[in-house]
């Protein structure tokens, strides 16, 4: 096979709409994706794969970072990950070239997600289904966050964050991917995960040439503490003052009061859905 470029992400799978399409029976539809995060930065997904996917000889249970020279194993087919470094001259070249075009801000749509006590759940599981418990959730978070017009930026181990650019439609959208993680979270056989919503002005970091964009900006950091809130209240869904008055018009809200955001002065009102 001819060595593949990724830009973004990268799907592998049985199935010929993947990018990497490797036709063999033990390999599932949805096999795999490789993530591009920021420059250089590359993780490897399996997503809820029966046969698993496997990085230098050990199966992978949770995203992972790759490393220049990583062996990927994949039913029976065997790859190396290459990362490609471009010269000093080169990087400080594209850097001042990104910072004219590619940096810019606009308003956002933000979601992180996350695992409930994950580490003491894969210790209960029965071993053979460790593997593939947070895969098989990220790939069922993943086809909501598609369906409905959004982008997984990252995934963080157990977790991951999406966004929305705001376009004209974008609330309903959105509300219609948050009814379809609460109809996850309430089905018996799903993981317990949490879910916050924020939404405000990011700053895009020009990431263009890989693929992807890098979110950055007060209120990527805000919707990351936001998960930590949500973790300290004991709720599986919050919303930020700025996400409800977005959506109350399309979805039903209940107030939960004023708390504080570590790192951010005051305290801020959130919501439940």
């Amino acid at each position: 096979m001819p060595p593949v470029p990724i830009r973004g992400t990268c799907s592998i799978g049985r199935s010929a709409t993947n990018q990497v399409v490797l036709p063999d029976d033990k390999i599932s539809r949805r096999h795999a994706m490789i993530n591009t995060q920021s420059q250089g930065e590359h993780w490897l997904v399996d997503l809820g794969s029966a046969n698993g996917t496997y990085v230098n000889g050990r199966r992978v249970s949770q995203p992972c970072r790759l490393r220049d020279g990583d062996t990927l194993e994949i039913g029976g087919f065997r790859f190396t990950f290459r990362l490609q470094q471009a010269s000093p001259a080169r990087r400080q070249d594209h850097t001042t070239e990104k910072t004219i075009q590619d940096i810019r801000s606009f308003n956002c749509w933000l979601v992180v997600a996350d695992l409930e006590d994950s580490t003491q759940v894969l210790q209960r599981l029965p071993a053979e289904q460790v593997p593939g418990y947070t895969g098989r959730w990220l790939a069922q978070c993943k086809q909501i966050v598609d369906d409905h017009r959004g982008v997984i930026n990252k995934y963080l181990g157990d977790g991951f964050f999406a966004y929305w650019p705001e376009r004209q439609d974008t609330a309903e959208s959105v509300a219609r991917a948050l009814q379809a993680l609460q109809e996850m979270q309430a089905a018996e056989d799903s993981p317990r995960f949490r879910f916050v919503v924020h939404h405000g002005k990011v700053v895009v970091g020009g990431q263009a040439s890989l693929g992807e964009e890098s979110l950055m900006g007060r209120e990527v950091n805000f919707v990351f503490r936001m998960e930590k809130v949500a973790g300290g209240l004991g709720v599986t869904r919050l919303l930020s003052q700025s996400a409800h008055d977005l959506l109350q018009h399309v979805l039903p809200t209940t107030p939960h009061g004023r708390h504080p955001v570590p790192s951010f002065e005051g305290d801020y009102e959130f919501f439940t859905v």
